[in-house]
């Protein structure tokens, strides 16, 4: 390995050359937000002199643990901190003709993750691709998405969507430097998973955010949900401040216990998602569907897709599932989506599954995930702005098979990064993998450098439309399927009117 020093804004980075691609690790875009700038805006990272090693990850927000992705890095340790606004970077090279830009803004429910996980690792891309690759971390829980504005006053409306207003701090840091790794700042394309694909499809309808990036990929989330509006932020942090044992007469606490404290207290919410951004009227002026439909983002190129089974990954191992009582599963369901007796029943008589788990999960993969898909590809194709939608069929083997496609399992083909750790335990190791994360690695190239995912490995992936409504299905043998998802969608608008 060897260094390379850029010069950014703001100082010297020296970083390292691993296996030909140049790599700058735990880089700070934002100044620490703790101390006065807790529950504050970001804002501009302090210059400094000399030379500053970037070759080790900057520590990530503090959050509870990952039960889900993070089982996969127990032996992996991550430092936690309230100091968390740091991103990082990898490149071919820093010189030469600029390249197109992917920012990664990873998921976890609005609670966990960072930009550190080995999943994400940007190397295939750069050297795959000849492209540049940022990961951010973000404030998380309370510290990102807890709106204290009525409890602190109106000098601190926006606290709810702190973690919305780190990622647009990342996004300036790009525009500003990263010409000097490469990367071409009028061709950002953002990128995330889960929570991470809701913040990409709230940022679209961001003001704020507006201009910093040029194309948008959403896997298996939305703007579509788990969006607060005021009233449900206030309720929130009013149930915060029991669960720390406070009323609003002592609210001041929350400027000075400590960061472990205030993520405990998030496991007294209960169940779902706590935190998630607020329609303040300020950072988010109204919900981000409506602002799609208003035309926001219909200049914005915008690739969109979920996995067979998402919801398999939340409930292969409660062991509620294995009960053969219906009317229970019933119950549960309507508590978990809100869904009529006769929506059930359309699953329940489908001919696919013999046990509840099976005939049960993809409703909640429908309700949870691939509603609001369709809805973000319904309405920017409706306006013009071209759209493509995939779905993720590869089936994992673990937990017996009952994983199935689930959430999260296709980010290592995406990344090409199945030799990572954690990796071959949700994939398996057929090694017809390859073949696979190929196919969507590169498409994921293509729609960086052309806003279109076509290339000359897959099948031909029409533009999306309402018509035919063409998903291009990732599995074993890739294909074209036309509205893939038609008998839900009657199902669902049938109970919904």
């Amino acid at each position: 390995m060897a260094n390379t020093v850029v010069e950014t804004k703001y100082g010297k980075l020296a970083g390292t050359i691993v296996d030909g691609v140049h790599v700058w690790k735990g880089v700070p875009y934002a100044k620490p937000p703790v101390g006065a700038l807790r529950f504050r805006p970001p804002e501009a990272p302090e210059p400094w002199s000399g030379v500053r090693e970037a070759t080790s990850f900057g520590p990530i927000s503090v959050q509870p643990p990952d039960h889900i992705i993070g089982q996969s890095f127990r032996d992996l340790h991550f430092t936690q901190s309230e100091d968390c606004l740091y991103l990082n970077i990898w490149s071919p090279s820093p010189a030469g003709d600029k390249r197109p830009v992917l920012v990664w803004i990873h998921g976890g429910a609005y609670l966990t993750g960072s930009g550190a996980i080995p999943w994400y690792d940007g190397a295939a891309f750069a050297r795959n691709g000849n492209v540049v690759v940022v990961t951010i971390n973000y404030r998380l829980g309370p510290l990102g998405f807890l709106d204290v504005s009525e409890v602190f006053g109106d000098e601190y409306k926006g606290s709810g969507n702190l973690g919305l207003l780190d990622q647009v701090q990342a996004l300036r840091w790009v525009r500003e430097n990263i010409a000097q790794f490469g990367g071409d700042p009028n061709r950002v394309t953002i990128f995330g998973e889960s929570a991470g694909a809701g913040s990409v499809g709230t940022l679209l309808a961001t003001p704020a955010a507006s201009g910093l990036f040029h194309q948008a990929i959403m896997e298996s989330g939305s703007g579509a949900t788990g969006v607060r509006t005021p009233e449900m932020a206030a309720d929130i942090t009013r149930r915060f401040l029991s669960a720390l044992g406070l009323d609003s007469s002592q609210a001041d606490a929350l400027r000075s216990l400590p960061a472990e404290q205030l993520v405990a207290a998030t496991a007294q919410l209960g169940p779902g998602l706590p935190f998630g951004p607020v329609v303040d009227g300020q950072v988010l002026p109204k919900h981000p569907m409506q602002a799609l439909a208003d035309g926001v983002a219909r200049h914005i190129p915008v690739l969109t897709g979920v996995n067979l089974d998402e919801a398999n990954i939340f409930n292969v191992a409660d062991p509620f599932w294995t009960s053969p009582d219906e009317e229970q599963a019933r119950a549960r369901v309507k508590m978990m989506t809100g869904a009529s007796d006769s929506l059930i029943d359309f699953y329940l008589g489908r001919a696919s599954g013999n046990t509840l788990f099976e005939k049960l999960m993809p409703l909640l993969s429908y309700s949870m995930f691939v509603n609001g898909m369709q809805q973000t590809a319904d309405t920017q194709a409706q306006l013009g702005a071209p759209v493509w939608v995939y779905r993720f069929d590869w089936k994992s083997p673990a937990y017996d098979g009952r994983l199935g496609a689930c959430h999260v399992l296709e980010i290592p083909f995406v990344f090409h990064t199945l030799d990572q750790p954690g990796a071959a335990f949700f994939t398996g190791d057929d090694p017809a993998r390859t073949q696979l994360a190929d196919q969507m690695h590169r498409a994921w190239i293509a729609f960086a450098w052309h806003a279109n995912p076509q290339h000359e490995g897959i099948p031909e992936w029409p533009q999306y439309n309402t018509d035919t409504r063409p998903v291009l299905v990732f599995d074993r043998r890739t294909h074209l399927e036309l509205d893939p998802f038609a008998a839900e969608r009657a199902a669902w608008a049938a109970v919904q009117g």
